[in-house]
C-alpha cells in the first residue's frame, strides 16, 4: 500500500517536471513568434486541443453529481485524467498564446486558468490526505502497530530497542491528543509533523547504532552485516511507514477544513475560466 502510493506520488512528480520543462524550453522557443503565431493553424489547433482538454475534465465534477453519469466509469480514474487535463489544457493553451497577452478579456481567462491549474495541484495533495477517511486512517495506525507488536510469546519486531518503541507508543499519544483538541488546529497540525519529521530523522539513527553495535558484540561475519543491512532497511520503513501514518489521521480535520476552504476559492474561478474562454472564443471568431 506504502509503495503503490510512494509511486504514485513519483509518477505525479515526474509528470509535473516534465511539464515545466516543456513550458521552461517553449518559453524560449515560442515567445519569439517565429515558428507559429497564436491564430496560425499550429497555434489556433493547439488552443484548440487545450480548450478541448478543459471541457473534458470538467465532466469530473459532472460525474459526481448527475446520475446517470455516475456509473459511467472508475472514479479514481476519471480524477486521474481530471489532473491530467488540468496540466496539460493550460500548457497548451499556454504554448498557443506564445505566452503573450492580447486583449483584456484573454488576460482574464489566462490568470483564472492558471490560478486554477495551480489550486488544482494543491487541491490533489489535500484530497489524498482525506479521501480514506478519518476511519481508514486509523486502521492504517492500528494495522501498522499490529505489524509491530506480535502477540502471544512472539518478541515485538523492535524489542531489542525499546527506546524506540517508547518513542512510536509517545508520538502516537500525542497526536491523538493534537487530533482530539479544539480550535482550527494549525499550532498542532504544524507540530505533528514536524515532530514526525524529526523522529524519523532521530529513531532511523538510533535504530542504525543499535543494531551495528549488537553486530560488533556478536563479530557479525561480512555475510551478516549485508543480511542486517536489508534488516536495517525494512525496519527504518516500518518506522517511516508508522510516523507518517500517524502524523496523517492526527492532521486529518485540519486538512479537511483546508479542502473545504479550497473549494471555496476553485470553483468560482473555475466558473470565471469558463465563462471568459467562451467570450475569448467568440470574439476571435467574431472579430
Amino acid at each position: 500500500m506504502s509503495s503503490e502510493k510512494h509511486s504514485k506520488n513519483r509518477g505525479w512528480a515526474l509528470y509535473l517536471l516534465v511539464i515545466s520543462t516543456i513550458v521552461a524550453i517553449g518559453y524560449f522557443v515560442v515567445s519569439p513568434q517565429t515558428l507559429y503565431k497564436p491564430g496560425d493553424d499550429i497555434g489556433y489547433n493547439m488552443g484548440l486541443a487545450g480548450g478541448l482538454m478543459i471541457v473534458f475534465l470538467l465532466l469530473y465534477p459532472l460525474r459526481k453529481r448527475i446520475s446517470f453519469l455516475r456509473n459511467l466509469g472508475v472514479l479514481p480514474i476519471w480524477f486521474k485524467w481530471h489532473m491530467i487535463f488540468g496540466i496539460s489544457g493550460p500548457t497548451l493553451i499556454v504554448l498557443h498564446s506564445t505566452f503573450h497577452i492580447g486583449s483584456i478579456n484573454a488576460a482574464v481567462a489566462m490568470v483564472c486558468m492558471l490560478l486554477v491549474a495551480g489550486s488544482g495541484t494543491f487541491g490533489r495533495f489535500f484530497y489524498t490526505k482525506i479521501h480514506h477517511g478519518l476511519y481508514g486512517r486509523l486502521a492504517t495506525v492500528n494495522e501498522l502497530k499490529a505489524g509491530m507488536e506480535q502477540s502471544g510469546d512472539v518478541k515485538s519486531v523492535f524489542s531489542f530497542a525499546p527506546g524506540i518503541e517508547r518513542a512510536l507508543e509517545d508520538f502516537r499519544v500525542k497526536a491523538e491528543k493534537y487530533a482530539k483538541a479544539s480550535g482550527i488546529g494549525f499550532g498542532n497540525f504544524i507540530k505533528a509533523g514536524f515532530q514526525a519529521s524529526m523522529l524519523s530523522r532521530s529513531l532511523t539513527r538510533e535504530l542504525h547504532q543499535i543494531m551495528h553495535a549488537n553486530a560488533k558484540v556478536n563479530n557479525f561475519t561480512a555475510a551478516q552485516l549485508r543480511s542486517m543491512e536489508g534488516l536495517f532497511n525494512e525496519f527504518r520503513e516500518k518506522i517511516t511507514a508508522y510516523l507518517d501514518a500517524v502524523r496523517d489521521a492526527s492532521q486529518f480535520h485540519t486538512y479537511e477544513r483546508l479542502f473545504s476552504w479550497w473549494h471555496i476559492f476553485h470553483i468560482p474561478l473555475v466558473y470565471m475560466m469558463v465563462f471568459s474562454a467562451i467570450y475569448h472564443v467568440y470574439a476571435v471568431h467574431a472579430y
